[in-house]
């Protein structure tokens, strides 16, 4: 019994391992924490005249969520915990000990919508501050934790329009801890009756075979966005620019 339980448990870490090494990261594609599970409805932005909405300043943000899971090894201890609160804050921990996986992210931002007749330009800009530490024992080349940073935009028909890498590490490159500031901007433009998502996503993986061990943690303080809109003219849709 023990040696089909072995098998059955080896068997399961090879999937991990394969669909780990196949998680997309680039530029361009989708990353950790790019799909929401859980939609917002969009705050309306009025007639398409000028105006400036900062957040959490004049309300709350919308999108506040933080999964986490963990699947000890047969003779590990995995843990994982994640939060996100609606006034800018988050913070996800990851760790496994010999052997097995856990995971914890947080997506925080606000949702978005054109409700007015004409086209709009969307200009945000996102600051934050910024923690993270990653570290493996032993430490070596083979996988053990990753930390990511990353803005995302995803409009009403779940296309990703912006994606933009704030950090990312891998213990694979060494044990690391960082703290900094973030200052991003970008603009978008929302057609008719058009909505998006603005979103913050923090990922902490861990994946660790039988002998070895590895932790990760990131966390976001004073997250504040600030987006100004104006009319624009009437060509393109909110998916005709990728980032």
């Amino acid at each position: 019994m023990m040696v089909i339980r072995r098998v059955a448990h080896q068997a399961r870490m090879a999937l991990l391992w394969i669909a780990w090494l196949l998680l997309p990261t680039g530029c361009g594609g989708d990353g950790p924490g790019s799909e929401l599970k859980v939609r917002p409805r969009p705050r309306p932005l009025g007639q398409a005249g000028a105006r400036l909405i900062r957040l959490p300043q004049d309300e709350p943000f919308s999108i506040a969520l933080a999964p986490s899971q963990q699947a000890a090894g047969l003779n590990g201890e995995a843990s994982a915990e994640a939060h996100a609160l609606r006034e800018g804050r988050a913070d996800a921990t990851a760790e496994v000990r010999n052997g097995g996986s856990a995971q914890a992210g947080f997506q925080i931002g606000h949702a978005f919508e054109n409700d007015s007749d004409r086209q709009i330009e969307m200009q945000v800009r996102v600051r934050c501050g910024m923690e993270m530490a990653a570290g493996a024992d032993p430490p070596g080349p083979l996988p053990g934790a990753k930390v990511g940073l990353r803005l995302y935009a995803r409009d009403g028909r779940n296309r990703l329009v912006r994606n933009i890498g704030l950090m990312e590490h891998a213990t694979e490159d060494g044990a690391a801890a960082s703290s900094e500031r973030k200052d991003v901007a970008f603009e978008l433009l929302l057609g008719p009756r058009e909505s998006v998502s603005v979103f913050l996503a923090g990922s902490v993986q861990v994946e660790t075979r039988e002998g070895r061990s590895a932790r990760g943690a990131i966390k976001l303080s004073g997250l504040e966005m600030e987006v100004r809109t104006e009319a624009a003219p009437p060509v393109g849709t909110a998916g005709d620019e990728q980032g």
